[in-house]
């Protein structure tokens, strides 16, 4: 009975002092809970109404409710199912690209040599640029007129005329990937070096001592501690290619013919060219939620106990 008591203690013996402060406590988080409701859960609720809703711009006065006809339109659509497939398309090229890229300059960055520790700073360089900056840096590089790369491959004889990178889908698309690689190998390179740097020297010693090869090392040894942070970079990498606006908005404008319409493009001229906000709003709520079931499974898998045992 007395331990009784003394757990109640706290709860039921509160002075004047005590509500004053537990007051001025919940009065202090106030502010910060009306704005993330003004600019958080609000906009969710009215994202919903938006897509339950016929709202087209251009006839502001005829908003009837249609319920989930926005979302059958939306998701019947072929230009849909074309931009998806596209997406998938770069976001292969991007993850794939960005975990073979990231080993290896990560195994060369936990190399010893002079200048390693400077090279492993400026290295970020690239990652810390903003997505617009990185667009437009690399638009002028791909430029058909005057662009860095057609310049130097006709100062080297490699073309007797510049090429239109932009005017071929598949240059186009290519172009977009080398610069979502540029952008974000460097951050997986540097996550996969911290791992590299805490694995045991014994290990590498001791299959040294049974006859190992740099293969068997890499395979048996550098690999599986790898994994879990592999596994980090792959959902990261996904999560931002599937996504990716930013590059396409400063260089390539979703064309040529389409080309490079990805999901994110497609759901910004839905919105921002047709004007239809309804359609736009379920297309925005589909897109969140196919990422949260990526979400869902790339997590499960981390959570595996196969990405830390042996096999």
């Amino acid at each position: 009975m007395p331990a009784v008591q003394a757990w109640r203690l706290p709860w039921v013996r509160i002075g004047p002092g005590t509500r004053r402060r537990h007051v001025f406590a919940y009065l202090s988080l106030l502010p910060a809970v009306v704005v993330i409701g003004l600019l958080t859960i609000y906009p969710v609720f009215y994202s919903v109404d938006l897509a339950l809703h016929k709202n087209v711009l251009t006839q502001p006065k005829q908003q009837p409710f249609v319920g989930g006809k926005n979302f059958v339109d939306v998701l019947s659509n072929p230009a849909l199912h074309r931009s998806l497939g596209r997406t998938a398309e770069f976001t292969l090229m991007t993850v794939g690209g960005n975990a073979v890229l990231g080993v290896l300059i990560a195994l060369l960055l936990n190399q010893r040599f002079a200048g390693a520790r400077v090279l492993q700073v400026l290295i970020l360089i690239p990652w810390a640029i903003p997505p617009v900056m990185t667009g437009i840096i690399w638009r002028w590089i791909f430029a058909g007129n005057v662009g860095v790369l057609n310049g130097a491959l006709y100062s080297l004889g490699l073309i007797d005329q510049y090429y239109s990178f932009f005017g071929n889908p598949t240059a186009a698309k290519l172009t977009l990937v080398v610069a979502q690689l540029w952008k974000n190998v460097p951050l997986a390179s540097i996550l996969l070096l911290a791992t590299l740097q805490v694995i045991p020297h014994e290990l590498y010693d001791a299959a040294r001592i049974d006859g190992s090869g740099a293969w068997a090392e890499f395979r048996y040894i550098t690999l599986p501690f790898l994994r879990p942070t592999l596994a980090v970079v792959l959902i990261l990498e996904t999560m931002v290619s599937f996504v990716t606006f930013d590059l396409i908005f400063a260089m390539t404008g979703g064309g040529p013919a389409d080309a490079t319409t990805f999901i994110a493009w497609y759901t910004y001229n839905e919105i921002f060219t047709n004007l239809n906000l309804g359609r736009g709003a379920a297309l925005a709520f589909s897109i969140a939620a196919l990422t949260l079931v990526m979400a869902v499974i790339y997590f499960q898998a981390l959570r595996s106990e196969s990405l830390y045992t042996d096999r």
